[in-house]
């Protein structure tokens, strides 16, 4: 298990290649979610996702976002938003909803731990990769509208899903800070 663990890595925007997942990929995805530890089961989460039908819908609304809610929006930026469609195979909003039942660090801890979970998944499909932005125009109103989120819901970003050619798995990472207490 530790091999999967140090394995699992992000792949990002430019590694994608326009191949498309299946949606029983998807769903597996999901399902590793709720897998999660949560305190008294409160899964504190939900996810809305748009398929590849969608991506074009999904570019639209972050582009219009963004141009709105900044006067002078960079080109560049734009661009990489509208390959949206041509690069990627789905992309997953993650939302938090809190219980109001345990603390809520908890509940950011039992969402991260979800993302991770659908990380540990697809880092075991040889030709698919992702990677959690918090970019992206996350909880601006434009998209919390767009994603009919209610007040108390917190946008926490969106975990883009790609065809990658080449699966990176190498990477360094230090010693843990640890201090034993006998």
């Amino acid at each position: 298990m530790l091999k999967i663990i140090q394995e699992r890595r992000s792949h990002f925007l430019k590694e994608f290649n326009g191949q498309k997942a299946s949606d029983s990929l998807i769903h597996n995805l999901l399902n590793a979610a709720v897998w999660a530890p949560s305190h008294k089961l409160t899964l504190p989460f939900r996810f809305v996702v748009y398929g590849p039908e969608n991506l074009e819908l999904f570019s639209t609304q972050i582009v219009q976002s963004y141009s709105e809610r900044n006067p002078d929006p960079k080109q560049e930026k734009i661009q990489k938003m509208q390959s949206f469609p041509d690069k990627l195979s789905h992309v997953i909003a993650i939302v938090l909803q809190p219980s109001q039942k345990v603390p809520l660090w908890e509940e950011y801890a039992c969402l991260g731990a979800a993302v991770q979970n659908m990380y540990l998944s697809i880092s075991q499909e040889e030709n698919f990769g992702a990677y959690w932005t918090t970019g992206n125009e996350i909880d601006s109103p434009q998209m919390r509208e767009n994603l009919k989120l209610s007040p108390d819901e917190i946008h926490c970003g969106y975990f883009f899903i790609g065809g990658i050619d080449l699966k990176r798995t190498q990477a360094v990472r230090p010693e843990p800070k640890v201090e034993w207490l006998y």
